[in-house]
């Protein structure tokens, strides 16, 4: 039961975000995720026209 008091205890103290901290990290992560993606379509059509050359070489 020690531990049962403890948790509540540590989950009473934690600092939870906000919800305009949330939406703006979320933001951040889609922006991220997006830029991301980007980038790998970019490297997935370069590479994609380098095998071809070397392939009609």
């Amino acid at each position: 039961m020690n531990i049962l008091k403890n948790i509540i205890t540590e989950l009473k103290e934690t600092k939870w975000p906000s919800k305009k901290e949330i939406l703006q990290m979320t933001v951040y992560t889609v922006i991220l995720c997006g830029i991301l993606a980007a980038i790998m379509v970019g490297l997935d059509l370069v590479l994609f026209e380098i095998r071809d050359w070397f392939l009609n070489i």
